[in-house]
């Protein structure tokens, strides 16, 4: 229910369109404490594996941060301030959102970091690049590509760069918070690389555009992640008020 696209997109069978049922507690397995605490709890899949490993992203953003504390140094993701915050104390070693035991369920995998010269393109092209990109870094948590944000909207993904009210209407975009919060710009961990002696990476705006920042800028963070296929379903239909389950 609310799989709109059966088929494997960019390695993933993605949840697509602009009303998807994939929501998911994680952090306590008891419902109504899910349905009560979106901003703990609550998850969204953005797809789902060969290995049947769903990846989730956090429904709700974390604070603004920085993607790194300068502009004028040459930072990869690994080396981020991002990184180092969503992989320790911001969240992973968070008790508010990762309570004892939780972190076990998270899969440990090699994410793929780089620079993309363009966000005018397509879903399939940013996924070429991203999905090549040579060097990885082993962690439990990153956050979205943007290939993962234009292929929410549509199976191909073919269409967002040319009008970004559609992605903006998609399920993933900040800004439909079904707690009704405003909506918020946030980071990709998409690095632009350099121009002018200054480095920037890719944010998603509030308006839906995709767009090069600072890396000292502040924008919104939404962990993004793996579970261990061991991981269970129990119940739920995947709505907001019926969310997934597991164990």
């Amino acid at each position: 229910s609310g799989l709109e696209s059966t088929n494997t997109i960019a390695g993933l069978i993605r949840f697509t369109g602009t009303n998807a049922n994939n929501y998911v507690c994680f952090g306590t397995s008891d419902k109504s404490t899910c349905t009560n605490n979106t901003d703990k709890y609550m998850y969204r899949i953005i797809g789902i594996n060969s290995s049947n490993q769903l990846k989730l992203i956090k429904k709700e953003a974390l604070s603004s941060s920085m993607w790194y504390t300068e502009h004028t140094e040459n930072i990869t993701w690994p080396n981020s301030r991002l990184y180092t915050a969503i992989n320790g104390s911001s969240f992973l070693e968070n008790s508010t959102y990762m309570p004892s035991g939780w972190s076990n369920k998270i899969a440990s995998v090699n994410w793929r970091y780089g620079d993309i010269s363009t966000q005018d393109a397509s879903a399939s092209y940013l996924y070429s690049i991203e999905g090549e990109w040579s060097d990885t870094v082993k962690a439990k948590i990153s956050i979205m590509y943007m290939h993962d944000y234009y292929y929410a909207y549509e199976p191909g993904g073919e269409n967002c760069f040319e009008n970004y009210t559609l992605c903006k209407s998609s399920w993933i975009h900040i800004s439909n918070c079904d707690s009704n919060s405003s909506s918020s710009s946030e980071w990709t961990m998409s690095r632009y690389g350099s121009k002018n002696g200054a480095y920037y990476a890719w944010y998603i705006m509030s308006s839906g555009d995709v767009d090069r920042v600072y890396l000292n800028s502040y924008y919104k963070i939404r962990p993004t992640f793996f579970l261990n296929s061991s991981v269970s379903y129990i119940s739920g239909t995947g709505t907001l008020a019926d969310p997934i389950i597991i164990n």
